[in-house]
Parts: C-alpha cells; structure tokens; sequence
C-alpha cells in the first residue's frame, strides 16, 4: 500500500523526529518528493508512504493526526478544470511523473492523481490555467 501525502507541521511538531518513529514504530518507508519546513515555524511536507499492510498505515495516520500533524492525500491536492482543458499536451510535456499523459489515440489529456508529485510544472504550462496544485501555500 503506498500513496502520496502532504503532512502539515505546526510549530510544536516541526522539530519532532516524525518521519523516523513511521519507518522504525510502523514498518513504514518514506520517500520525501518535497519538503518546505523551517524550524519554529509551520510546513508542509510530501511523502510517498510505502507498506504492505494497511493497518500500519492507518494506524501511522491516526498517529500523526493525534500528535497534530494534519495529512492529505496528494491526489486531493491536484484540481484541473477538464472542461476548460483544450487538450493541447503542453502538461504533459513537462510531467516527468507520468502523472498528466496525451492519450495518441483520442487526442484527449489523461490526468491519473496517484501519480502526481506536486511538483507544479502543469500549473506553470498550461497556458489555459486549467490546473491548481494546493501544497499549503
């Protein structure tokens, strides 16, 4: 079980060691995709959280949630306007996650979430503006 999520810190946990106690306490791997913490003050963080069970990843976000460290799915982060899109690629051309593709044979945008890295480089080129990627900003 794996996914992609946004953990916003407040100022009381951003020195906590939060990441270790889910590898070593949960058996969870963590990848950070992007982190914007400073410390003494609030941030975000995206994680890509890895196990095989999903009990401990439950249980590692009823965790986080009791210490105040608030997480969302980074595919609720992602919104694009379908029916403003014109299907143009320019997206896709600066998607290096594969999150945004042009399907060749219907000539239409595929946006899969699961795949998405916040990274912001679709919001950046569509020139339609038909992307918003909320980090926390």
């Amino acid at each position: 079980m794996a996914g992609k999520y946004v953990l916003g810190y407040s100022a009381d946990t951003v020195s906590e060691p939060i990441l270790w106690k889910l590898t070593k306490d949960f058996d969870i791997r963590v990848n950070i995709l992007r982190a914007e913490i400073s410390p003494g003050q609030e941030g975000n963080l995206l994680v890509e959280l890895d196990t095989p069970q999903q009990d401990r990843l439950d249980a590692a976000l009823a965790w986080l949630e009791s210490i105040g460290v608030t997480w969302v799915n980074v595919a609720k982060r992602l919104s694009w306007d379908e029916d403003r899109c014109i299907d143009c690629g320019g997206c896709s051309g600066v998607c290096f996650s594969g999150a945004i593709t042009l399907d060749r044979t219907s000539w239409k945008l595929v946006v899969d979430r699961d795949k998405c890295i916040a990274c912001g480089g679709c919001v950046k080129a569509c020139p339609m503006g038909c992307f918003a990627l909320d980090f926390g900003e």
